[in-house]
């Protein structure tokens, strides 16, 4: 019988925390049953086992980073949307670098959960994008080009690339404005 309060849901958000004081590749199922104050055997009853919390862990991850951005693009349109968006996803992976980690393994993970999340995440930018252009190849170009920017700036930023000799922000503001330029450019609406 699984332990009063304790659901998959709960299982998975404190496997969420552990993970970020940890690392998420120091994360094991006794690890976090000793978290919980539980047999490992325990959380069987909840999970199939390590890559089936990294799937929820990485659904998880994906659904938080899609509502900070579905957040930052209300009501507002164009650059406006795409700036608050690029701020949003920076400050998601700056606040929960582990989680961020977790979305880098979707990929492989052959996961059609984590499949239909990440299409979830992929419509918000797909949506601002189509506010330039109706062309659907643009739009997935431009879109992996967005991603390879945030993607490549927040790996850099986190592993200690930057110095101080100019705005780490700064730059960013900079570099997405450039993208804007660019969608700007290709405007066919």
């Amino acid at each position: 019988m699984p332990r009063q309060g304790l659901t998959t849901e709960t299982v998975t958000a404190a496997a969420a925390l552990l993970a970020e004081e940890i690392g998420c590749e120091n994360l094991t199922l006794h690890k976090l049953a000793n978290r919980l104050n539980i047999k490992p055997a325990s959380l069987y009853t909840h999970i199939s086992g390590i890559e089936q919390l990294y799937v929820l862990l990485s659904d998880l991850a994906l659904k938080q980073l899609g509502t900070a951005m579905m957040d930052a693009v209300k009501e507002k349109k164009r650059g406006e949307a795409i700036r608050a968006m690029s701020a949003a996803y920076r400050n998601y992976a700056k606040q929960n670098p582990e989680m961020y980690r977790m979305i880098m393994k979707v990929p492989h993970s052959h996961s059609e959960q984590l499949v239909i999340a990440g299409k979830n995440v992929k419509a918000i930018l797909f949506e601002v994008l189509s506010q330039y252009t109706a062309d659907q190849t643009k739009i997935i170009c431009f879109s992996r080009y967005y991603h390879s920017i945030l993607h490549g700036f927040i790996s850099l930023e986190q592993a200690g690339f930057f110095d101080d000799a100019i705005s780490v922000d700064e730059s960013l503001s900079k570099i997405v404005d450039n993208f804007i330029e660019q969608l700007e450019s290709i405007s066919s609406i």
